[in-house]
């Protein structure tokens, strides 16, 4: 290769440097997404099924902690997932960290 040349950046480093306004999700983004809500589902059909069969005898209490993890845990995720905002934000910090340090040290100090 001459000097002075460069390669065009890969599909995956494009989509990192947040220049495309709607990247489509990747495969294993979809895998996840799917994922959580087949374990979400899950967890309110165990609660179902409690419900349906066993609550009128209070057995089986096991099914009821279990069904409510299970469909807690994807909300839980998506829910920080959304608040973090990881799509919209830019690679590169407004502050570096090393700015913000010498400003906190300086205040620290009561310069």
């Amino acid at each position: 290769m001459a000097a002075g040349t460069r390669l065009p950046p890969s599909p995956a480093a494009h989509a990192l440097d947040g220049d495309t306004a709607a990247a489509a999700p990747s495969v294993p983004a979809r895998l996840v997404a799917v994922s959580l809500v087949a374990v979400g589902l899950g967890g309110g059909a165990l609660l179902v099924w409690w419900a349906v069969a066993f609550h009128r005898a209070n057995a089986r209490l096991w099914m009821v902690p279990a069904g409510l993890v299970l469909l807690g845990t994807p909300l839980v995720a998506w829910l920080s997932v959304f608040a973090s905002g990881p799509c919209g934000r830019s690679r590169t910090p407004r502050h570096p960290p090393l700015q913000e340090l010498s400003s906190l040290l300086h205040w620290l100090a009561g310069s």
